[in-house]
């Protein structure tokens, strides 16, 4: 038995449990960077390392020796009597099942589709998911083979279009939408808030930071928890891919957020994490506030050069979430 999961604690926390078989992390931020469509696995997950390297996560060659030797043990789950997969109810771990199903061909894949946190449940809990757990069907292949194929899509209205058409519908409708993967559409809802804007050129994990900031939450840590745990539906960010996602606020031409107290050498550094009265601290900049308050926009102050699955948002190309509509639109224009 093979259970694949979201990453190292929950493969310790089943390891821990005593179940049959070996657990596999599936480790990637998926909604950050280029997931391209059109590239076979090799090729994504060479755009992959590249992605994440100059990220700053790993070395390249770390980070490409681990993805290998996962994708290998995925390819030999054959040998295995079952696939168990474990994901929980947010963006990241979405991504991660669509992705998986993508890749695994085995005649009998079950699952266990959290609407909690897996990490956090108690050794019974997850006996009794494991318990639960349901056959994966011909119908929730197909519902996910659909959704990572808009999610890879360059055109981000394949996307809003595959959450229109598979939305619970509205109470009193007659439409029959069966929800066969029931955390798929919020989960991919979520990504679309994540282009920037109309009105303030921000993703909305940027917009929650500013707000948490200018709120009182000026120490990284304090912010991360602010911007996340206290306004998420579903927490899809852990503190080291928000702390890469809110970077660009800092180290942009025109910031909106600058930093006090010593500086760590490096991004990556620990010391940004502090919990001491002397850990660095961020403030917002003036064209901050005035971006927090929708007087100004942060992309045409500092231009756009981003991947977000399939679509690659830039200056010249450039996607905004509209958030009374609902959609994406294109147009540099629309500030």
């Amino acid at each position: 038995m093979l259970h694949v999961t979201n990453g190292s604690v929950v493969v310790t926390r089943l390891h821990d449990l005593g179940l049959p078989g070996r657990a596999l992390p599936w480790d990637d931020m998926l909604h950050e960077g280029p997931v391209r469509a059109g590239l076979d696995h090799a090729a994504l997950r060479g755009e992959r390392v590249a992605y994440l390297s100059s990220a700053g996560f790993d070395t390249a060659d770390r980070i490409a020796r681990d993805l290998a030797a996962r994708d290998a043990a995925l390819e030999a789950a054959g040998d295995e009597d079952e696939v168990v997969l474990w994901f929980e109810h947010d963006l990241y771990d979405q991504l991660h099942l669509l992705q998986v199903l993508d890749r695994l061909d085995h005649p009998r894949v079950t699952t266990v589709l959290a609407d909690d946190y897996l990490s956090g449940q108690p050794p019974h809990t997850l006996r009794a998911w494991f318990a639960g757990r349901q056959p994966v069907t011909p119908a929730q292949r197909a519902l996910a083979a659909r959704a990572w194929s808009a999610f890879r899509s360059p055109d981000p209205a394949d996307l809003v279009a595959f959450i229109k058409d598979h939305s619970t519908p509205a109470p009193g409708a007659t439409v029959d939408r069966p929800q066969h993967l029931p955390h798929l559409v919020p989960a991919l809802g979520r990504h679309l808030q994540q282009f920037p804007w109309v009105g303030t050129g921000l993703s909305r994990s940027q917009a929650h930071t500013l707000a948490a900031v200018a709120g009182g939450a000026t120490r990284v840590r304090d912010a991360f928890t602010a911007a996340n745990h206290d306004v998420e539906e579903a927490v899809f960010m852990g503190d080291a891919t928000w702390w890469c996602h809110i970077r660009p606020l800092v180290v942009a031409p025109r910031p909106l957020l600058e930093t006090h107290g010593q500086k760590p050498p490096t991004w990556q550094d620990p010391a940004w994490w502090q919990d001491e009265v002397s850990a660095p601290t961020l403030a917002l900049t003036r064209d901050g506030e005035s971006v927090l308050a929708g007087e100004a926009d942060f992309v045409a102050l500092n231009g756009i050069d981003r991947w977000l699955g399939g679509v690659h948002v830039t200056t010249k190309s450039l996607w905004r979430w509209d958030n009374e509509a609902r959609t994406v639109l294109n147009g540099s224009e629309r500030f």
